[in-house]
């Protein structure tokens, strides 16, 4: 769910502005998460509680980071956009360990965390074509800037302790909804929205908010309830062989050996870092 917001934002920016997608997404899944935890008779007493928190959850998990990745995908292919988040685990890792004290390093973690890092790279130098590190250095800058956001939400969701995961969700979403909603009023201009609206553009939105925004949440902050930051980072591994085997499968773009060597060595790397955690 989280590889193919990738793919899918590349289709959604045929008819939408990247202001335009990330308030959308966000959204309908806010709507599809409150109307679900109405119908569960979830209470929505700890925002009262937590509202900053939640405030800056909103901001740091989906608004800024939805809106980066957006409009850097206007010069980015979708590939190169999943090699670039896979800084996340750096992020969240030194986070966890310096700032915010949750976990001690280990020389698996530490292994594990090199080698799946070693595993983007040998996807990043896979440059044929589609993707190339040296070009549109701002807006790579900009999903890197993402990494660090989603990195940061990780490690602030794990201070909210008891909560479940779809009415905290569904809050999140709805304060991010407010926040896309007042930057696109304040940043409206005549490009806000183009003249025709494809088809394919309106399903890869709406597939974007209710899979990859909505469900995608709700497991995003289950993970890091039951297993930590730290686990979700390496969870994140994969989502950039997703990203890139998306486009090829739908894009038309190359794959060769690099993919495959890039594969392996995140499967492993995510083993021997939880490896103690398995046994």
């Amino acid at each position: 769910m989280f590889g193919s917001a990738f793919l899918l934002i590349e289709l959604s920016l045929k008819s939408f502005s990247p202001s335009i997608i990330a308030l959308s997404r966000v959204s309908i899944a806010a709507l599809v998460l409150f109307l679900y935890s109405m119908l569960k008779g979830y209470s929505y007493g700890f925002v009262k509680d937590h509202f900053i928190l939640l405030f800056i959850l909103g901001l740091s998990g989906t608004t800024i980071p939805f809106y980066l990745i957006s409009w850097a995908q206007m010069t980015i292919n979708s590939s190169e956009t999943g090699i670039l988040i896979g800084f996340m685990p750096i992020f969240t890792i030194i986070g966890s360990h310096y700032f915010f004290k949750y976990e001690q390093l280990t020389a698996n973690k530490v292994f594990g965390f090199i080698l799946g890092f070693i595993g983007l790279f040998v996807l990043l130098i896979n440059n044929e074509n589609s993707i190339n590190f040296e070009d549109n250095i701002i807006a790579k800058i900009a999903v890197i800037f993402a990494a660090f956001f989603y990195a940061l939400n990780a490690l602030l969701v794990k201070k909210i302790k008891n909560i479940k995961v779809i009415p905290l969700s569904a809050i999140v979403m709805i304060f991010s909804s407010l926040q896309l909603l007042f930057f696109v009023l304040v940043t409206y201009n005549n490009n806000t929205y183009t003249e025709v609206i494809y088809i394919d553009s309106l399903i890869a939105l709406l597939f974007m908010a209710i899979f990859s925004t909505a469900i995608a949440t709700v497991i995003y902050y289950k993970i890091i309830h039951d297993y930590g930051p730290n686990f979700l980072s390496l969870v994140n591994y994969p989502i950039p062989i997703y990203a890139f085997f998306s486009g090829v499968i739908f894009l038309d773009e190359n794959i060769n050996i690099y993919s495959i060597i890039s594969l392996v060595l995140v499967v492993i790397a995510i083993y021997i870092s939880q490896k103690n955690k398995i046994n």
